[in-house]
């Protein structure tokens, strides 16, 4: 029996290689978990604050190649310090502004053979919000006066964004993404805008 031609057997194993490349680069995670850091902006009633010190961790579960499930924990915090002195009288305040999200829903993976999977995510949960702030006032020849408040609610939150995830290896990744936050409240609510970079480990 002739063997087949060398140009013959090359396009086949050429063929087998290139089918196999393809089939790694589409090979569909389990479980993707993430974490890193995250920036708020928020707005309500036309005043604003930036939150720039923040984490994230989140976990997806995909049902399918597109369709995942995900939950996402987040938190940011600042402090804002203030003082002044009006006629001898001075005020010092110190505030600690903490936002943590607690969030689930369903992410779109639109996957592809390249190493570059970009999503899109709908999230719904609670955001908690606490401020605490310590304040002084100083009369002349009084002794001073401390002032200690502290507040926590807890609200409804809606978030829809996305990103991409950057495959490094088949186990490991790189993320930048970026979502639209509303936080619902009786009295006012709130814009957030959440931008997220981070690490992604898939199973």
């Amino acid at each position: 029996m002739h063997g087949l031609p060398r140009h013959v057997l090359a396009l086949c194993v050429s063929a087998v290689g290139v089918g196999a490349g393809s089939a790694s680069a589409q090979t569909v995670p389990t479980v993707e978990v993430s974490g890193g850091y995250q920036f708020l902006d928020i707005s309500s009633e036309g005043q604003g604050e930036s939150l720039p010190a923040g984490w994230y961790a989140d976990v997806a579960a995909n049902l399918t190649p597109m369709l995942g499930v995900v939950f996402q924990v987040g938190g940011n915090y600042k402090t804002i310090d203030e003082s002044v002195v009006v006629g001898g009288i001075s005020v010092a305040a110190t505030a600690d502004a903490k936002v943590h999200g607690f969030l689930g829903g369903v992410r779109l993976n639109f996957r592809s053979p390249s190493p570059i999977v970009p999503f899109a995510q709908v999230l719904a949960g609670a955001i908690n919000t606490a401020v605490d702030v310590s304040a002084s006032t100083t009369l002349p020849g009084q002794p001073p006066i401390a002032i200690d408040l502290d507040d926590s609610r807890t609200h409804v939150g809606l978030q829809a964004g996305g990103g991409v995830n950057i495959a490094l290896s088949d186990a490991v990744g790189l993320r930048v993404g970026a979502d639209y936050l509303r936080v619902v409240d009786d009295d006012a609510g709130a814009n957030v805008f959440r931008f997220h970079a981070g690490v992604v480990f898939a199973r």
